[in-house]
């Protein structure tokens, strides 16, 4: 790879996975129906943006390890009743990490990190829509331990443990730790949380989870 790098440098990553057309109570059921809602996000949703520069997310070339990644098809979060396909995510044309277009969908980043190779996997997902919970609207109640399953396109499967949950305010991601390369094999989870902004109709927060692949 490593792909990451080079064609996200100097540019900006989006990490807006969250619904944004106006603030709401919240639901009171938590309960996601993945499999059968389509129902799409707001495409009005603001790009702030949070630039990476080069040494947040330069790869090391000089190791040399064996260890594959798979292109992720599916996420199974068994702790939280998640189910659901997983779809490639790029950059759009100004240089903002692109997300899912419906609330039941999560999206991986693929000019980062595939999960299973060394290096930071990210997938994101939204916390809610117009008119209920998304697919991350659990992901807060994670705890250390809990396994989340990934399913690559040639059927296999990954999984890997949660190690620790962190909020962050909407600037001050640590993006390097979230997005770039690490000897270990680690998928971090993504999606918005905290108050709502109506103003500026964001999220003030970001939520990550932060997973490594379990060995046997």
């Amino acid at each position: 790879m490593k792909k990451l790098l080079s064609g996200i440098l100097g540019l900006s990553l989006l990490l807006t996975a969250c619904q944004a057309e106006e603030a709401k109570p919240e639901p009171e059921s938590t309960v996601v129906k993945q499999e059968a809602s389509s129902e799409e996000v707001s495409s009005s949703t603001p790009k702030t943006k949070l630039t990476l520069s080069e040494s947040q997310l330069s790869a090391s070339k000089l190791i040399k390890d064996e260890r594959q990644g798979i292109v992720p098809t599916r996420l199974k979060i068994p702790a939280i009743n998640v189910d659901a396909p997983i779809d490639p995510a790029g950059l759009t044309e100004d240089g903002d990490m692109d997300v899912p277009n419906d609330i039941v969908s999560t999206g991986w980043f693929e000019r980062g990190y595939m999960p299973g190779e060394p290096g930071n996997s990210v997938i994101a997902g939204h916390v809610d829509g117009k008119n209920g919970p998304a697919v991350f609207y659990d992901i807060g109640k994670l705890k250390n331990g809990d396994e989340v399953l990934v399913t690559g396109e040639d059927g296999s499967e990954l999984v890997f443990v949660v190690n620790k949950v962190e909020i962050y305010p909407f600037e001050e991601s640590p993006l390097r730790e979230i997005f770039g390369f690490s000897n270990g094999s680690r998928l971090n989870l993504i999606t918005c949380t905290g108050e709502y902004n109506k103003k500026g109709s964001y999220y003030e927060d970001r939520l990550v989870v932060y997973t490594t692949l379990k060995t046997t």
